[in-house]
């Protein structure tokens, strides 16, 4: 079996083209020189077009690209009452901002957020689509803390919230569900407890089970993660090569260990850089992979989500994507 291909969620919104300019049709949607049914139409016609562009890039797995999210703490905001969106902050180390959280009053799941855009996306495309919600431990930091209150006291608040919104999926149809957490680290001191509330919030579902890390030196972690049960670990193998150059090897050996039972989705393709990765080595840094488990429990993606690039060097890093696959 070939090793399939997939992203992790966002995608670029605007074209350079200028055919579609979503942010463009918020902002006069904002000042109420668009309708909602002019928004709306604004914002399916970019999900398709990013549909349509991984169909012909010949990924196996899809996403909508998140397109109707503003920032990835945002969907928990709209499924949720009692959680307000405040200030901007820097999101990591990338030139995009999210807006804190803030809760006021009590907080409680009200009905899900992403069920009816998987719908929508699966009606759109003839491939299988992906859900990505963020993580627990993602969104206890994203949280602006009130007196009494800390990270980990927040946690199975927003792990209770999540289960409901994967039962919600789960029912709604959605066959995979991922959840990121770019927090984790070996050096995070919540990685253990955000690995049991994972673990809490996929309990008994069916579908096949995500989580993605990324941004760190997930080399270090892998012990750790190897303790979630789910089907499917998206690992960042990129962003912390610079500093650990045995970063590669080092996961391969895990993986051959066999610490780790389950699928690896490989996200050698750097989401953060214009830079085209070269297809020969590319295949050659997979070879290290295939050589440690078989190509059926593997996938090649992006490192993170894409909405980073510019859209025209999101489009060629999918297309690379099929094609350091093919006979890997």
């Amino acid at each position: 079996m070939a090793i399939r291909t997939t992203v992790v969620g966002s995608f670029p919104k605007v074209t350079e083209t200028g055919s579609d300019n979503l942010p463009g049709t918020i902002d006069k949607w904002q000042k109420q020189a668009v309708n909602d049914a002019g928004l709306q139409q604004e914002i399916e016609k970019v999900i398709r077009r990013i549909l349509k562009e991984q169909e012909e890039a010949g990924l196996d797995l899809v996403t909508d690209g998140q397109v109707r999210w503003e920032d990835l703490p945002h969907l928990i905001a709209r499924s949720s009452t009692g959680i307000q969106r405040g200030a901007l902050r820097r999101f990591f180390d990338n030139n995009v901002y999210y807006r804190r959280l803030e809760m006021a009053g009590g907080v409680s799941w009200q009905k899900s957020a992403a069920a009816d855009e998987v719908r929508f996306a699966s009606a759109a495309t003839k491939k299988p689509v992906k859900a990505a919600l963020p993580g627990p431990l993602l969104l206890a930091y994203a949280t602006e803390l009130k007196p009494g209150q800390t990270v980990e006291s927040l946690i199975p608040l927003y792990a209770d919230l999540l289960r409901q919104e994967v039962q919600a999926l789960e029912k709604a149809g959605v066959k995979e569900i991922q959840i990121d957490e770019p927090n984790l680290s070996a050096s995070e001191p919540l990685t253990a407890k955000t690995v049991e509330a994972i673990n809490k919030i996929f309990d008994g579902v069916k579908a096949r089970r995500w989580v993605a890390v990324y941004f760190q030196d997930v080399s270090a972690v892998l012990p750790a993660l190897a303790k979630l049960q789910v089907e499917v670990l998206g690992l960042d193998l990129v962003s912390a090569r610079e500093k650990n150059p045995n970063l590669l090897s080092k996961v391969a050996d895990f993986l051959k260990s066999g610490a780790w039972k389950g699928e690896v989705a490989l996200g050698l393709v750097d989401a953060r850089n214009t830079k085209l990765e070269d297809v020969v080595r590319l295949k050659q840094e997979i070879a290290q992979f295939t050589e440690a488990v078989s190509a059926d429990k593997l996938w090649l993606s992006p490192n993170c989500g894409l909405e980073f690039l510019p859209h025209e060097a999101a489009v060629k890093k999918i297309k690379l994507l099929r094609e350091a696959a093919a006979g890997a």
